[in-house]
């Protein structure tokens, strides 16, 4: 056949060439149908066009729910499919190009794509797509990662070495820990961390690595770069190759310094404990406390106290050298702290709070100088660390500790500050109750001295009682003095009544055994009550009592004999206390939620440092024989305690002696709804109180000067001992006696011991002074409520002859009156 016949039918040669082409087609298309590898096609829309079954089988869809979507809906990141699409229309390859797609199951498989682009002419026709899956890998680079991180970000030492000893890695930890950089210690042996004196631990360390053990918590020393040693504690793991081998060790060093310290302190708090509870001599222990500070805690430490009056003591300063402390106390006096401070050891003491000072920086000793040879100094004692901890109990600051290092170049940390604040809070209590103590044997005094106040207001209303009662007995008294001595009587029997009233309403109140009738009550009408009652005792001293009333209040819920009581305890001190010609102001009104009732007095004030022990039982401002004022001193406290029984409270205010004083008196306002028109209780008025004597034989001839502050004693002495014959003169004060002495001699002095101004022991002393003779040599008696043993020998030693107690019967008087006048002619 010629080569211009035209071919009409294949020829065998044709039909094999055609053959094998389908066959390897079939071929390409199972290869790549079956390939591993994901394979897909895409159109330039991101419509997927085809997928093999790796593909699939990758992301767990059939065909139906693959082929045909929009391949943004298998990505995980909307951004990087646009990224794609956008670079293969420009005609870019893609190689390994890293994204996420999501599964079928939700889960995201980590893949590489490498894709480009089939073009006819310029048309987009589709993109190729390999997808390989890095799962896998991705999470091993993951751990990796975070491995590496854990092991950069560790505040623990992790090394590696070889067997032999030699550094492979040193992470930020180490160099932390150890002071060495990665270049300078990789490739090192890691002996040059041990010290010199342990040359066998390494070797030892290396046998039991070869041997497959592992170390762990092992607690031993290293030394630093700087030279200075740090307690750690090891745990060395064997590092294996791939065939199991042995071929070197990790190592974890934890610094376990600060954990040795804590249990050092914890023994020396221990140990400072047991000192502090030993003793109620605070000063001393604190003292010992400070000692054993030093060097376990700090290098200096010093202990303040915040003494009861108010100033600041140095109680302690301690270091390990004693000329030092010497200098430091020499320091301290020549440039004592500045109280207005910002920080140290005042400015602690203002705000209750801790202060560390991890590092003391050069600025911060500038700032604390007070001029350059101070600055010098305090560069000299090369600070390092300090912590200032408040001495508090019950929310009381009563001091400061101070711990401070230098030599040692401890730097504090929060730990120490809790350590110290421990410390001190042990030894704040043990300041307290040190006080407490020292408060309790006060009580006790106060408790002997109000004993003797007792006796003294109880028997000096006895003396008038007994004395006027045996004379009325006695029928010799004329109508007009028998009527006056039943006033007397009267008047001092009702100021019993009240004493013995306010004694037993301390004791029901100590007892919690006092009881309130709570009622409705206007606030008003217990005023009242209390001014009415008390208005002729004001009357008689020319007090004027004035009243401002809020008229607009609501009747409260009250029990109105208490508060009645309340409000004549005030005003009955207010009148006490203020002089002739004065003003006592009572004042009544609702402030938000509280009655306010507030009395004022133009009187003797209060000093500041008695107003904070105003409300204390037994407590009086002047607890002399020469007081000028008579009583128990326990009305006040009876107002607190029956203010806080109502819920309110009370205080004192005085700008000082002589300044007069306001007590205000703040309730809860109770709105009620019922009156309740009940007769309130008046509480018993005070009366001035007066003592008494008797007689039994003459003192005709006999000038007797009889010495008294209260005039009801000096009328009953002239008049019994008149009765028997004798003159009296009488002298309400010690410089009234001595101008009585200096212008007629008495042949017989009987004068009382309590008195205002001068009391009786002052005027025997004047009187035994006197030039002349006969007056130096006067007999005496002392007749006094102060009745104790030691009140009779003090009297004795003053210059008194006799000292009788009050009360006294006539007879005894008048015997013991001509006994020592005839005794003292006898020795004339």
């Amino acid at each position: 056949m010629s080569n211009n016949n035209v071919i009409t039918e294949k020829s065998p040669e044709v039909l094999d060439a055609v053959e094998k082409l389908r066959r390897r087609e079939e071929d390409l298309a199972d290869f790549i149908e079956n390939a591993p590898v994901g394979l897909h096609w895409v159109g330039a829309d991101g419509t997927i066009l085809w997928a093999n079954q790796a593909e699939l089988d990758l992301l767990g869809y059939t065909r139906e729910e693959y082929i045909g979507h929009h391949i943004a809906e298998f990505h995980a990141d909307e951004s990087v499919i646009g990224d794609i699409l956008a670079r293969l229309t420009r005609n870019e390859t893609l190689h390994d190009y890293e994204a996420r797609l999501r599964c079928k199951d939700g889960s995201h498989r980590h893949v590489m794509i490498s894709s480009n682009v089939r073009r006819d002419g310029e048309k987009f026709v589709h993109t190729r797509c390999f997808t390989r899956d890095i799962t896998e890998r991705k999470r091993s680079e993951i751990n990796l990662f975070q491995m590496a991180a854990i092991i950069e970000s560790s505040d623990d030492a992790i090394i590696s070495k070889k067997l032999d000893s030699t550094i492979l890695s040193w992470n930020p930890g180490a160099e932390r820990l150890f002071g060495y950089t990665p270049e300078e210690a990789i490739g090192q042996s890691i002996t040059m961390l041990i010290p010199p004196d342990q040359p066998n631990e390494e070797p030892q360390i290396i046998e039991r690595i070869k041997r497959g053990e592992r170390i762990e918590h092992y607690e031993t020393v290293r030394i630093r770069k700087d030279g200075k040693p740090v307690d750690i504690s090891l745990t060395v793991s064997p590092v294996k190759d791939a065939s199991g081998t042995i071929v070197g060790a990790s190592k974890i060093a934890r610094d376990i310094s600060a954990h040795k310290r804590a249990v050092e302190a914890q023994r020396f708090l221990t140990d400072a404990s047991r000192e502090i509870a030993s003793s109620l001599d605070y000063e001393t222990t604190l003292k010992s406390v400070a000692r054993m500070a030093v060097p376990a805690l700090a290098d200096w430490c010093t202990v303040d106290i915040v003494e009861e009056d108010g100033h600041l003591k140095r109680l302690a300063v301690e270091h390990f050298d004693p000329t030092k402390v010497e200098w430091a106390n020499e320091l301290q006096k020549r440039y004592p702290d500045d109280t207005n401070a910002p920080q140290g050891v005042h400015n602690v003491l203002r705000t209750g709070k801790s202060e560390l000072y991890p590092e003391i920086p050069d600025s911060l000793l500038v700032a604390g100088a007070k001029d350059a040879e101070h600055l010098r100094l305090l560069r000299g004692i090369g600070f390092s660390s300090a912590i200032v901890t408040p001495l508090v109990a019950h929310g009381r600051t009563l001091g400061a500790i101070c711990f401070i290092t230098a030599e040692s170049d401890r730097h504090y940390t929060t730990e120490d500050v809790a350590l110290a604040e421990n410390l001190a809070s042990s030894a704040a209590i043990a300041i307290d109750n040190s006080r407490l103590y020292r408060s309790a044997q006060n009580a006790n005094r106060l408790k002997d001295e109000f004993i003797a106040t007792l006796s003294h207001e109880l028997r000096t209303p006895l003396t008038a009682i007994l004395g006027w009662a045996h004379l009325l007995r006695s029928g010799s008294l004329e109508a007009s003095t028998a009527a006056s001595a039943l006033e007397t009587i009267e008047r001092n029997a009702r100021l019993q009544a009240q004493l013995v009233d306010d004694l037993l309403d301390v004791s029901r109140i100590i007892t919690g055994k006092l009881r309130l009738d709570v009622r409705a009550v206007d606030p008003a009408s217990f005023i009242e009550s209390a001014i009415e009652s008390l208005r002729p005792a004001a009357e008689a001293k020319e007090v004027r009592i004035q009243k401002v009333m809020d008229t607009g209040l609501l009747s409260v819920a009250a029990d109105p004999a208490r508060l009645q009581q309340v409000v004549w305890n005030l005003l009955s001190n207010a009148v006490k206390f203020t002089p002739k010609g004065g003003r006592v102001q009572v004042r009544l009104e609702r402030i938000n939620s509280h009655l306010e009732i507030a009395v004022s007095d133009t009187g003797a004030g209060i000093s500041p440092e008695f107003l904070p022990f105003v409300f204390e039982r037994f407590r009086q401002a002047d607890q002399q024989t020469t007081r000028q004022h008579s009583g128990l001193g326990l009305g006040l406290a009876i107002v607190r305690h029956l203010v806080e029984l109502h819920g309110g409270t009370v205080h004192a205010e005085s700008g000082g002696k002589g300044q007069g004083a306001t007590f205000v008196v703040k309730l809860p306002i109770v709105p009620v709804y019922q009156k309740n028109n009940q007769e309130e209780r008046v509480h018993p008025a005070a009366r001035n109180t007066l003592p008494f004597f008797d007689c039994p034989e003459r003192l005709d001839h006999l000038k007797v000067l009889v010495v008294d502050d209260e005039s009801d004693t000096r009328e009953l002495l002239r008049f019994g001992i008149s009765q028997c014959g004798a003159e009296v003169v009488t002298a309400g004060s010690a410089q009234e006696a001595l101008e009585a002495i200096a212008k007629d001699c008495p042949n017989l002095l009987i004068s009382d011991i309590g008195m205002p101004g001068e009391d009786g022991y002052e005027l025997i002393r004047k009187v035994r002074a006197l030039p002349a003779e006969n007056a130096r040599k006067i007999p005496a008696i002392a007749l006094t409520a102060y009745a104790r043993t030691e009140d009779r020998l003090r009297a004795i030693r003053a210059g008194y002859q006799m000292h009788i107690p009050k009360p006294v019967e006539l007879a005894e008087l008048v015997a013991v009156i001509a006994s020592l006048v005839q005794r003292s002619d006898k020795f004339d």
